[in-house]
């Protein structure tokens, strides 16, 4: 039986996915007489734009905590290439956590101001084996009330040669193909929620072909409009994985009956509101020395006492074994 709140809610969800089917719509209209893009740049646009739209609305249908924002950790890319670029790091370091904080509503970039664990960080952790410890970024992004962490490197900036027509007519073009690779891991499993190779190519004429073979050196002027589109497409991925998750908290502290929460205003808890807390003791272990956190059951719940802008102090409603390290979600 549908109770008068669900059917509420489900009525509230299916006005919210028409409204998103006519934005859909309407994001087709071309209004104006602007000059026309190429048709490459058109599709790929209004492929996007059907893609996020729809899964907007899936989301909106899926998750009761929308209107809490998700704040993830973001490390410098890393140039793993054989090109030094000076671009690359320019453009990606400032560029992609203000592209961000400024295009992904609903999700914010923790500042990595002087002082701070990431800032003094630098680099990622690994493990012996050489690949990125999920597990100690899980534990050290819950202290922070990060959401996720975002890692990522300029794997390879490749000159391609390309035959392209048909029959007698074919001929070769000139291609640097630059690739990103981003991975975006869970501090609530340190489980990785993205882990995807970003690739754009510039074609290039002979002349510059032959500059870049005799100076091994890649200096193009459609180097940086490149590099910003693949800023756009990483930042738009990263905002969509981060976006599909719940929001998660964690006590990082129990003082006298109180727990410290490292979330606040800014990620849009109120005073009074309800935290259920979830298990989260149980660790695993991977191949290759990866450990995960397994969610757990829900052992109680807590209230929000006191609120800052960056930290929540919560009193016991009910339960008992809860200890730090232990998640909370808002509930609803």
């Amino acid at each position: 039986m549908i109770t008068t709140a669900n059917s509420s809610t489900t009525f509230r969800r299916v006005q919210l996915f028409a409204t998103g089917l006519m934005m859909l719509v309407l994001t087709g209209i071309n209004p104006g007489c602007s000059v026309p893009e190429p048709i490459e740049a058109t599709v790929e646009k209004t492929t996007k734009t059907i893609q996020r739209t729809t899964r907007s609305i899936t989301r909106t249908i899926k998750l009761d905590d929308q209107d809490l924002i998700r704040t993830i950790g973001m490390f410098n890319f890393e140039n793993n290439s054989l090109h030094e670029s000076w671009e690359f790091q320019k453009i990606f370091h400032k560029g992609l956590p203000t592209y961000i904080d400024n295009t992904c509503q609903g999700v914010q970039v923790a500042d990595p101001g002087p002082g701070s664990l990431l800032s003094l960080l630098k680099k990622p952790p690994r493990l012996e084996t050489g690949i990125i410890d999920n597990y100690t970024l899980a534990v050290l992004g819950r202290k922070l009330g990060l959401n996720a962490v975002v890692t990522g490197s300029l794997e390879d900036i490749r000159i391609l040669d390309e035959l392209r027509g048909v029959w007698i007519t074919k001929d070769t073009h000139h291609l640097v193909q630059i690739f990103i690779r981003v991975e975006v891991s869970d501090t609530s499993t340190a489980t990785k929620l993205l882990d995807e190779t970003f690739t754009r190519q510039i074609e290039i004429d002979d002349i510059e072909y032959q500059i870049i073979r005799e100076s091994d050196k890649i200096e193009l002027p459609q180097l940086n409009q490149t590099l910003n589109k693949l800023l756009m497409d990483v930042g738009d991925s990263i905002c969509d994985t981060i976006k599909d998750q719940p929001w998660t908290g964690y006590i990082t502290e129990i003082d006298d009956g109180k727990f410290m929460v490292p979330s606040g205003t800014r990620t849009g808890l109120k005073l009074g509101d309800i935290l259920e807390v979830y298990d989260s003791s149980r660790i695993i272990e991977g191949i290759g020395g990866q450990r995960f956190f397994t969610p757990g059951l829900k052992i109680g719940e807590i209230q929000i006492m006191a609120i800052t802008e960056n930290q929540t102090e919560a009193q016991l409603i009910e339960g008992d074994g809860i200890r730090a390290g232990s998640t909370v979600r808002r509930k609803d």
